[in-house]
């Protein structure tokens, strides 16, 4: 029985936490804006993160870092270097629970654009 809790314990604890960044993929711009006329259209990308179940345990915060942190990993394993968000979509608790989002979900088209045209100063 302790054991089992031990690991009901820590199955909950990492709930909480936004799904991790692959090194890389943090470098890669996502906006709503169309990328620049030069880059190349390498995929779909899409990312989510949460569920009924853990939803009173992670914050609404930490299901768009994870589905955000979720589709840049994809996009750097598609070799792209913007995201384009198409759609995000954030289902809500509906009463059960101390409320929230309780899954959040980003769909966008991955681009490989050269570094000069990413110069947005």
């Amino acid at each position: 029985m302790r054991n089992l809790m031990t690991i009901f314990s820590i199955a909950l604890l990492s709930a909480c936490a936004a799904k991790p960044v692959n090194p890389g993929a943090e470098k890669i711009y996502v906006s709503e804006l169309p990328p620049p006329d030069e880059c190349l259209f390498v995929g779909e990308v899409q990312g989510s993160q949460g569920n009924f179940w853990t939803s009173d345990f992670t914050s609404d915060r930490n299901l768009l870092t994870g589905a955000r942190n979720e589709m840049r990993n994809q996009a750097l394993s598609l070799g792209a270097n913007y995201v384009m968000i198409e759609t995000q979509s954030h289902s809500h608790n509906t009463g059960i629970g101390i409320g929230g989002s309780y899954s959040s979900v980003i769909i966008g088209n991955a681009f490989d654009c050269p570094v000069q045209s990413l110069n947005f100063s």
